[in-house]
């Protein structure tokens, strides 16, 4: 046998177990995806030198590249007048913005409570906006509409298709 064509058939035999064993583009697309670390029952604290300022906590929590994946996710904030706190079943925490789903429920120190089921919360533009309906309560007034948006820094609500149950003493 010729030295050059054992080499040829060398080169064909190497060629076709790279292509046969060539790897998968789909292995590689979801290794960009998959987390960072992960982490079940889970308080992350934001401290400033005089108190707490902001706690995030979670049942199970995946820190990805550029955002947080968080379980029964409840977020509560310590940097405004009142104490105020945010929960959801799921969330996506990116940037500022904490995406909600699931039985989100936001409560206020003075008593403001309202409840949805998707939307979003906002820290640096200090708003919530829902995707569907809600219904606030504060003490025995109850506001249900759709699409609410609540600002918090004004304390103002906007909001579509509005029934109010308001009790005057």
């Amino acid at each position: 046998m010729p030295i050059s064509l054992f080499f040829t058939l060398l080169l064909a035999l190497l060629l076709g177990m790279y292509s046969y064993f060539k790897p998968s583009v789909t292995l590689k697309e979801s290794i960009k995806n998959a987390p960072l670390f992960e982490m079940d029952y889970f308080v992350i604290y934001e401290i400033t030198p005089n108190k707490i300022s902001s706690s995030f906590s979670g049942d199970y929590g995946a820190k990805f590249h550029d955002y947080y994946y968080a379980t029964n996710a409840k977020l509560t904030s310590n940097k405004r007048e009142l104490l105020e706190s945010i929960r959801a079943d799921r969330s996506v925490y990116k940037g500022d913005i904490l995406n909600l789903k699931g039985n989100v429920t936001y409560v206020r120190e003075d008593g403001l409570k309202f409840c949805f089921d998707e939307g979003i919360y906002n820290q640096k533009r200090s708003f919530a906006k829902t995707n569907g309906s809600f219904i606030i309560t504060k003490n025995q007034h109850k506001v249900k509409g759709s699409q609410l948006y609540y600002d918090l820094t004004h304390d103002t609500v906007n909001a579509s298709q509005i029934t109010a149950i308001y009790q005057l003493n």
